[in-house]
């Protein structure tokens, strides 16, 4: 199996796993061999509880899932804790504790997934625009996002940040590039967006910023459009700045839009 995200004639393929539900043992065991990354949905464990309380023992236990999913699949995993911050979870936690446990999972993971805006994530939307609008509190956010990310990486994890645009976006091509600098400048080894096109002008404008990605950006990135009118982006490679993609083999998608393995296959047989 190639070093991931390297390869500029396909994407890498990524499977995401919640341990929090039933039959997850099973497949983190019988992965298709051409899954190359595990992502382990680590807010799926803590669903039935409603919130990450940050004792001791939660931090164990997370440790614990992301060994156990090494040990068992055979594959580099990637740890991921999907936050209100990022809507596509309900699981509480404070920017504390999630700061802390992605530094436990840098640990033990062989990439973490970390939310860009984290810091941000227990502050409410009217001071969260005007802390980015402010040039010195968004300096602060950043140095606090990039010491994470420089611990993280001593650590030996990688560092996928990222970014998800839930409201109807891109309007340019140049937000989309905008927040890949910024992540890369931030240090992170691969810069991952994800917006809702609501249009084919919104796709259009995704799809031209995954070109330019290619040529300008120097780090793997990961441009996605969710849902329906995204799902072309889902079969993207490199060249279209989509050096992964999530698929699904067997386990219900983790975001709108993933498409099965089957499909990514016909376009990246083995032979590529």
């Amino acid at each position: 199996m190639s070093a991931l995200f390297t390869d500029w004639r396909r994407p890498t393929f990524i499977t995401s796993l919640n341990p929090g539900l039933l039959g997850y043992d099973r497949l983190l065991a019988d992965l298709h061999p051409r899954i190359e990354l595990v992502e382990i949905r680590l807010d799926g464990a803590w669903a039935a509880l409603g919130a990450f309380m940050g004792k001791d023992e939660d931090f164990a236990r997370a440790k614990s899932i992301i060994s156990q999913a090494r040990e068992q699949s055979g594959r580099p995993v990637l740890a991921t804790f999907r936050t209100e911050n990022e809507p596509g979870s309900q699981i509480q936690i404070t920017d504390e504790a999630y700061e802390q446990l992605m530094l436990c999972m840098g640990k033990v993971a062989d990439y973490v997934d970390l939310e860009l805006n984290y810091p941000l994530m227990n502050t409410d939307a009217q001071t969260a625009a005007a802390l980015t609008a402010n040039p010195r509190a968004q300096e602060d956010l950043d140095k606090r996002v990039a010491k994470t990310v420089g611990q993280l990486q001593r650590d030996g994890a990688k560092v996928i940040l990222s970014r998800h645009f839930w409201q109807p976006s891109p309007d340019s091509v140049e937000e989309v590039l905008d927040v890949l600098r910024h992540q890369v400048a931030l240090g992170a080894d691969v810069a991952k967006v994800a917006y809702s096109p609501a249009d084919a002008a919104q796709l259009a404008a995704l799809q031209e910023a995954g070109r330019y990605a290619f040529e300008i950006i120097h780090k793997p990135t990961m441009l996605i459009g969710m849902g329906e009118i995204g799902r072309p982006t889902r079969l993207a490679g490199p060249q279209a700045g989509n050096w992964g993609t999530f698929v699904t083999v067997g386990a219900p998608a983790s975001a709108p839009g993933q498409l099965p393995l089957a499909e990514l296959e016909l376009r990246y047989p083995t032979t590529v």
